[in-house]
Formats: structure tokens, sequence, C-alpha cells
């Protein structure tokens, strides 16, 4: 067979490993730059009226500030819990609500080397006679009543985007490991399958 289409292949999951990287740094940029002209704007009047005179630099400075001093206060209660409240209503606003949230996945998902590293490998969850594609993140062992005991498999299932899903807890019977890589696994869900392997093996 012609390695013409493995190198493709290749190619294709490596542009969209770099889009996950590129995406949520662009988005970053954006809305620090948006922040920045916004906080430049309103103190320099108020720095001309103080001082004055303008003071190179206090736009950036006071965007610091804010930034820093909102990471402060939202990390403590009560004001954490006012934040998830917050979050949780943005998240049902039509239109707004996926957007916002989409968005903060996007960051969440990159911004610590835990979050990074959370996909331990690419499964198969089976669903009757289909399967789903799937990443294993964590697994669990349920002490049911009776004394028996049952494990389970913590499965982010994507829907329509990577940063999209849904993360389920299912019986280890369900979830199949198989030999496809972590970074194709998302280059065939990025792809909307079209960069599925010709096989993929099932591992014990």
């Amino acid at each position: 067979m012609s390695s013409e289409p493995r190198v493709l292949r290749v190619l294709r999951n490596r542009f969209f490993a770099g889009l996950m990287i590129l995406i949520p740094i662009v988005i970053t940029t954006k809305v620090l730059w948006w922040l920045f002209a916004y906080v430049d704007q309103h103190a320099r009047p108020l720095l001309q009226a103080l001082f004055g005179r303008d003071i190179p630099g206090a736009g950036f400075a006071i965007t610091v500030a804010i930034v820093l001093a909102t990471g402060i206060l939202f990390s403590v209660r009560p004001l954490s819990r006012l934040l998830e409240v917050l979050v949780e209503l943005l998240e049902h606003v039509p239109v707004f609500g996926p957007v916002y949230g989409t968005i903060r996945k996007v960051l969440a998902g990159f911004g610590s080397p835990e979050a990074r590293q959370a996909f331990q490998r690419f499964v198969l969850v089976r669903r009757g006679e289909t399967l789903r594609p799937g990443f294993l993140t964590g697994s669990l062992v349920l002490a049911r009543k009776d004394g028996t005991t049952e494990t389970f498999h913590s499965v982010y299932v994507p829907t329509n985007h990577l940063y999209l899903g849904d993360v389920e807890m299912l019986p280890a019977a369900d979830v199949i490991p198989t030999d496809v890589s972590v970074e194709d696994g998302i280059g065939l869900v990025l792809s909307g399958g079209a960069s599925i392997p010709a096989e993929v093996r099932e591992l014990p």
C-alpha cells in the first residue's frame, strides 16, 4: 500500500494539533487586547485629570492589576461560589451561553499541565450495536450496598466538537481500549471522522 495516505493523515493530524494550540492563544490574546483597550480608554482621561498628563504603561499596569485581583478575589469563598453561580447562569443564556461555555472550556483545558494530560487513551464506547469515540480520563471502583464492587471508567465523549461533549461514567466492559494514539484520536474527532484509520486494534 502506498505511504501517501499515511503521510496525508499524519499531516492532517498535525494540522489539527496546531489548531488546538493556536486557537486558545488567539482567543486569550484577543480578549486581553480588548480588555487593555477598554481599560486604557477609560483610565487615560482619569489619569489626565489627576496628574495632568499621560503616564506611559499605566493602562497595561491597571489591566494586569485587574486580572490579578479578579483571580485572587474569586479563588476564595464566598466569591468563588458566587462565580460558580454566575457561570451557571451565563451558560444558560441563549446563543451567548454556548459560546461562553466553549471559550471557557478551551481556556480551562489549556490552563494547567494536569488538564493537558487528562486524556489517557483513545477508546470506543459501546452503545448497543454502535461505537462512539471517546477519551479515557479516569477510573473508579463503585462499592455497592450488597458488598460487590464494579469498575467504572470516566470517558469524555465529544459531540460535534472536541470542546463540546459529555463526561460519562461507564462500566469497564463498555469501554474498549484501542491502539489509536490520543493525538490521532483528536484528529479523528476534529476532522469529523475523515482521518479515521483503516484498522483499529482492541487492546487488552
